[in-house]
């Protein structure tokens, strides 16, 4: 069973997210709203990978805080955005990128990728 850190501002996306890596056989090990959390939350629990919003609260964005997590560890990421802008892509794939999923989120879409981690 893979680990996860669910990183979503969206309560009820939360939610929703969970639920289906829960139906793809993954425990989610902490779920957290911002990026400063989910740097500490990383770096503490060692996740196999992180489900990722990309616009997060706070100051720091999913993108930013994958960065400063991959200073540490090589934590792999899927990104989940409403944002399907080129420029958003490029940066996000500097980091150890293993999807980019646009919202909303389809049970298939991160199954497909999940099995290839």
């Amino acid at each position: 069973m893979k680990k996860v850190l669910l990183v979503e501002d969206d309560y009820i996306l939360a939610m929703v997210h969970r639920k289906y890596l829960e139906i793809i056989g993954c425990e989610v090990i902490d779920s957290v709203a911002c990026g400063e959390e989910a740097v500490q939350s990383a770096l503490k629990n060692n996740p196999d990978f992180i489900l990722m919003d990309i616009r997060l609260e706070g100051d720091m964005d999913g993108i930013e805080a994958m960065i400063e997590i991959q200073k540490k560890s090589n934590i792999s990421v899927i990104y989940v955005t409403g944002n399907s802008e080129p420029a958003t892509f490029e940066k996000a794939s500097k980091t150890n990128m293993k999807g980019f999923l646009i919202k909303p989120l389809h049970l298939e879409d991160l199954k497909e990728i999940v099995d290839k981690i």
